[in-house]
């Protein structure tokens, strides 16, 4: 049988795209609190090297959802050194080989304002959807809580790490920052 080389995904700069990716075999990717810290951690250091937003993100148990965008650079480089460390460090730390994620990651470009809030509020309320926590603040490992606590009456929070970026999500709506964040929250409430 002759296997057939991945097709190349399409990229456009400054277009956020849903990037989905899941562990293998349904395994945990999250066994612990310091697993989660050094995903986090790793896209932090990625962004430095290669500069991107992360609108929205959640770490699930098996899966992971994030809402990103690059200006120039194709997001295949970023997920590729993201999963590849994470999987290193994985492997390493609980005395395994192989592969840790199932195939590619699953990605979808957001064309509209529209299908920017429609991606992030699924992201967000993943784990309410699947009966983890009542509300998605309740979630620690999403961009959700972050949203709540961030200090949106400066150009940037310091206590907001560089490369989350949550104006994507609340320039559809009109008012202070304060006010877009409260009408971002009430519209993704409508649908729960």
């Amino acid at each position: 049988m002759m296997l057939l080389p991945y097709k190349t995904r399409d990229w456009k700069s400054n277009i956020p795209y849903h990037i989905m990716s899941r562990s293998n075999w349904k395994e945990r990717l999250f066994r612990e609190e310091e697993d989660f810290q050094y995903f986090f951690h790793l896209l932090e250091q990625t962004s430095h090297k290669y500069p991107f937003q992360l609108n929205s993100f959640i770490f699930m148990q098996t899966h992971f959802h994030m809402l990103i965008k690059s200006d120039n650079l194709h997001y295949s480089h970023i997920m590729y050194t993201v999963k590849k460390q994470y999987a290193e460090y994985y492997n390493r730390k609980y005395t395994l080989r192989g592969h840790l994620f199932d195939k590619r990651f699953i990605v979808k470009p957001a064309y509209s304002q529209r299908t920017i809030l429609i991606m992030s509020r699924y992201i967000h309320y993943n784990p309410v959807e699947i009966n983890l926590v009542r509300k998605p603040e309740d979630y620690k490992w999403s961009s959700y809580p972050l949203l709540l606590k961030a200090d949106l009456n400066v150009e940037k929070d310091l206590h907001l790490p560089s490369f989350i970026d949550f104006k994507p999500l609340l320039n559809p709506f009109k008012g202070t920052n304060n006010e877009k964040r409260k009408k971002y929250i009430q519209w993704c409430s409508k649908a729960y």
